[in-house]
C-alpha cells in the first residue's frame, strides 16, 4: 500500500511542474502530508471507479431489456457445464447409469396434415354457392349430347362477417277485462332488464367488456368505432354500464370465485402498478396497485384469478384479502409477503433469482460470457427447469420423489457455491446482486422441495396478470377508483373463464342474461350453476376443442 502511495506522490510531483500555481501551494505542505493526501486521492479514485463500473452496468442492463431479446435463454442452454463445481458425488446413488437419449429433430417445412382444414372450417355456419352450367351449356361441345353431373368438387373458405348492430324492440300486451264493469288489466310477462332505463342489453356490455379487458381496446377507441356504425354511445356511458353491472351482478361471481380460492391449499401472488386519476387526498400520478390471486398450477382442481385494487403496496392488504387461507403462498421476493399470518407458508420463485443471474450476464460482451459465474448459475439453474419438465406429468408423490433425488443435490451444490462466492464479489455489482438475492430467498426457494404441489416459481401468476399489463399499455389508467374496482372484478371473470376453457364474451353474455332473473330474491344460490367450472353453462360458451 506504502508503494501505490509512494507512486502517486511521485506522479503527483511530476505532474505539477506544469501547474505553477498548484506546485507551490503542495510545497507549502510537507511529504507526509502529500502522501496522506495520495492516499485519500485513491480511496477517492477507487470510489469513482466502483461508481463508474455500477453506472455502465446500468446503462448496458437498460439497453438490453430495451433493445435486446426478452428471451433469458443461453444461445447453448441444453448444454450441460461443470466448470464450478461437479455434482458427480451428490448424485451418483440417487441416478441411475445415463443411457443415450435420441431427439427426433422435425424438419424445417411442416408436413400438411391431411383434411386439417375442413375440420378446421366444421365448426362454423355453412353458406352455400353452387356453380353450374346454364342450359345453354348442358350439350356436349364434341358429340352434342347432353350432360350430367358426375361429381361435386368442394372448396371451403373462410369468410369475416363485420360487427353489426340491431335495435332490440319489445312489445308488451296490456289486457283489460270485457266487463266493462271490471277494470281489472293484466300485463304480459318481460324479462327484467339489464339496467332499468339503459339501452344497454348483456350482448352489448359483453361486447364492450371483452374488447377492453380480454383485447386490449380503450372505450375512447370503441366509441370511434361505434361511431363509425352510426352509433353514438359515449365512453362515459360504456364506464357507467361496465360499473354498474360489476357492482349489482359480476360481483356476485368474484365473491364466489374468492369463497372457492381461499378452500384450496396453495396460491400464487403477484402485483403490478395501476395510475387512479381522481381519488380523494391522491394526485393524480400517485401509483396505486392491482394484486392477483390465482390458484397452483399443479394442484387438482378449477382455475380461478382474482384481481384487487388496492391503493398502496403494503402488507395488510394480501393479509386481509387472504384472512381464513390455510396453505402455501407462491411469490416473488417482495418481504410483504413473509410475514403474514401463521397459516401462511410462503414459497419462493426459481424464476426471479433466475433473471437476476441473467442480469448479470446481460452486460458481460458474449464472446466473454462462458465461464462466468452468471453463466454457470443459469446452467444449473436450467438443470432444475429441465427435472421439472420431465416431472409435470408424474402424479405428486411421483413428483416429490424426483425432486428429492435429482432436483435436491443440484439445488443444494448452487447454494454451497453461492456461499463461497459472495466474499470474492463486488459488493456493486450485478453479479453480487444476483447471489445476495438468491442467498436472501434461499429459506423460501427450497419449499418446492418438500411438497409435490409446490411449483418452482411464480411463472403462473405472472403469466395470468400479464392481460392487464398488456391492457395497461393500451387505456394508460384508470379514471376513477370505482372504475379500478370495476376493472379487477371484470378482469377475474374474464381471466377466470379463460383458465377454465370458455369464450369470455359468450360467458359474460350469458352471465348477463341469466342473473337480472334472479336478483329480486335473497337465494343467491343460482350463482352455482353460473360458474364456470359447471356443468350446466350451455355449450356456446366452451371453446372447442
Amino acid at each position: 500500500m506504502v508503494y501505490y502511495v509512494e507512486t502517486w506522490y511521485t506522479i503527483l510531483m511530476k505532474t505539477t511542474e506544469k501547474f505553477p500555481s498548484i506546485k507551490d501551494q503542495l510545497n507549502n505542505l510537507s511529504k507526509d502530508q502529500l502522501i496522506s493526501l495520495c492516499g485519500l486521492l485513491m480511496d477517492k479514485n477507487e470510489e469513482y471507479e466502483s461508481r463508474l463500473d455500477y453506472l455502465t452496468e446500468q446503462v448496458l442492463l437498460t439497453r438490453k431489456q430495451k433493445f435486446g431479446p426478452s428471451s433469458e435463454k443461453l444461445e447453448d442452454g441444453a448444454e450441460q457445464m461443470s466448470l464450478f463445481f461437479n455434482e458427480a458425488e451428490l448424485i451418483a446413488d440417487t441416478c441411475e447409469e445415463p443411457t443415450e437419449e435420441i431427439i427426433e429433430v422435425p424438419s424445417h417445412k411442416r408436413k400438411k396434415q391431411k383434411g386439417k382444414r375442413d375440420t378446421d372450417l366444421s365448426q362454423f355456419p355453412v353458406i352455400t354457392i353452387e356453380h353450374k352450367l346454364s342450359d345453354e351449356e348442358m350439350s356436349c361441345e364434341k358429340c352434342g349430347g347432353d350432360l350430367k353431373v358426375v361429381k361435386k368438387e368442394v372448396r371451403r373458405y373462410l369468410r369475416f362477417v363485420p360487427s353489426h348492430f340491431e335495435t332490440e324492440e319489445h312489445i308488451i300486451y296490456v289486457y283489460g277485462c270485457k266487463d266493462h264493469a271490471c277494470e281489472h288489466m293484466v300485463r304480459a310477462d318481460k324479462e327484467p332488464s339489464l339496467l332499468r332505463g339503459s339501452i344497454a342489453t348483456p350482448s352489448l356490455i359483453a361486447a364492450i367488456m371483452n374488447g377492453k379487458y380480454t383485447n386490449g381496446m380503450p372505450l375512447a377507441r370503441q366509441e370511434a368505432e361505434f361511431k363509425r356504425y352510426n352509433v353514438c354511445v359515449t365512453r362515459q356511458q360504456m364506464a357507467y354500464w361496465m360499473i354498474r353491472c360489476s357492482e349489482e351482478y359480476l360481483s356476485l361471481l368474484y365473491n364466489a370465485f374468492k369463497e372457492e380460492l381461499l378452500q384450496r391449499h396453495y396460491i400464487h401472488c403477484d402485483e403490478t402498478r395501476v395510475q387512479v386519476l381522481r381519488e380523494d387526498g391522491r394526485e393524480a400520478t400517485t401509483q396505486s396497485w392491482m394484486w392477483t390471486y390465482r390458484t397452483g398450477i399443479l394442484e387438482e382442481g378449477h382455475g380461478i384469478v382474482l384481481f384487487n385494487y388496492e391503493q398502496t403496496r403494503a402488507a395488510y392488504h394480501p393479509k386481509t384479502f387472504l384472512e381464513g387461507y390455510n396453505g402455501f403462498l407462491t411469490t416473488d421476493g417482495y418481504a410483504a409477503y413473509h410475514n403474514l399470518t401463521e397459516t401462511i407458508e410462503v414459497t419462493g420463485c426459481m424464476a426471479h433469482a433466475r433473471r437476476k443471474f441473467n442480469d448479470a450476464l446481460a452486460i458481460i460482451p458474449k464472446d466473454k460470457q462462458k465461464g462466468t459465474v452468471a453463466y454457470e448459475m443459469l446452467k444449473r439453474i436450467a438443470l432444475l427447469y429441465q427435472i421439472e419438465d420431465l416431472a409435470s406429468t408424474k402424479s405428486v408423490d411421483e413428483r416429490l420423489k424426483i425432486r428429492q433425488e435429482e432436483s435436491k443435490p443440484i439445488f443444494e451444490a448452487i447454494f454451497e457455491k453461492l456461499s463461497e462466492l459472495l466474499p470474492a464479489t463486488d459488493s456493486k455489482s450485478k453479479i453480487s446482486e444476483a447471489i445476495k438475492y438468491a442467498l436472501n430467498q434461499k429459506q423460501y426457494l427450497e419449499k418446492f422441495l418438500e411438497d409435490g404441489y409446490v411449483p418452482i416459481d411464480n411463472n403462473a401468476c405472472e403469466r395470468a396478470i400479464r392481460p392487464f399489463a398488456n391492457g395497461r399499455k393500451a387505456w394508460l389508467f384508470c379514471n376513477t377508483a370505482h372504475g379500478a374496482e370495476a376493472s379487477a372484478i371484470i378482469y377475474s371473470i374474464i381471466e377466470t373463464a379463460k383458465a377454465n376453457n370458455l369464450r369470455p364474451y359468450d360467458y359474460l353474455k350469458y352471465v348477463l342474461e341469466v342473473m337480472p332473473q334472479y336478483m329480486n330474491g335473497t337465494d343467491h344460490t343460482f350463482i352455482q350453476n353460473l360458474l364456470p367450472w359447471s356443468d350446466t353453462l350451455p355449450d356456446t360458451c366452451r371453446v372447442k376443442k
